[in-house]
């Protein structure tokens, strides 16, 4: 079955809860999140997909990590991502993209939302930053979705040949403007507390609602039209499915 149809036959269906799991930098209730091990902590428990973020080093080398700024253990300072230099990185607990795509490799059957951080794209110029990316992601396309809020950027990325690509939003309005509906992104994340309607709209994409961290909000959002869920806690919605009777799966 294609990536598309059986995406399709869950928006119809939803089984149960686990067609609609993203796991949000891995399980990261347990591990270390953006790293292997909280990738295959939650490929052990499940899931159906994760999300990891990614930031560019002063070398052009993409690594899992989300935050802008890193703490440079020793030198009591911190100090910007794409200031930091590979050899410093790889002191620390960190895995490269290139590693993850290796792993993605050994499990095919697992989606992957990899989002391309704001600053990577102005530290390195979008052009550069989304080939790059593009780049590594290319003998896994199918499983990896390029997430970034940039329109312009998700353009080039299809141009590259990346099969899927999700744009963050900040309200369901501005699904509605004319360059989201030109892109026609496959998939729209937005966070929970932005909706500002009861119901997502439909469209030519499919919402994904972050983060949501208990089964009965999951139920709730699925409700109001959310085809996807992102989780912070993925071991206490697979365990939700113990109690499917309590709420509603």
């Amino acid at each position: 079955m294609s990536d598309r149809s059986r995406h399709d036959d869950n928006n119809s269906h939803y089984p149960d809860l686990t067609l609609m799991l993203i796991a949000h930098r891995g399980d990261k209730s347990r591990h270390p999140e953006n790293t292997i091990a909280a990738f295959e902590a939650a490929h052990s428990l499940g899931a159906c997909a994760i999300k990891c973020d990614i930031r560019i080093s002063a070398d052009g080398t993409p690594w899992c990590y989300h935050r802008d700024t890193l703490h440079v253990p020793g030198s009591g300072k911190v100090r910007p991502f794409h200031e930091l230099r590979d050899r410093e990185l790889r002191r620390l607990p960190l895995n490269t993209f290139t590693q993850l795509v290796d792993w993605a490799s050994c499990h095919r059957h697992l989606d992957w939302y990899i989002e391309l951080a704001e600053s990577s794209l102005i530290s390195m110029g979008p052009d550069i930053a989304v080939e790059t990316v593009v780049d590594l992601m290319r003998r896994e396309c199918e499983s990896f979705a390029l997430l970034t809020r940039d329109h312009r950027s998700l353009r080039m990325a299809r141009s590259l040949g990346c099969h899927r690509v999700a744009l963050q939003v900040n309200s369901v309005v501005q699904c509605l403007s004319a360059s989201v509906v030109t892109l026609a992104p496959d998939y729209l994340l937005i966070r929970d507390s932005e909706v500002e309607i009861d119901e997502l709209p439909p469209g030519p994409w499919q919402w994904v609602v972050y983060e949501i961290n208990s089964a009965a909000d999951a139920v709730r959002w699925r409700a109001r039209g959310a085809h996807h869920i992102l989780t912070g806690d993925l071991p206490l919605l697979m365990r939700s499915r113990e109690a499917s009777d309590v709420y509603g799966f």
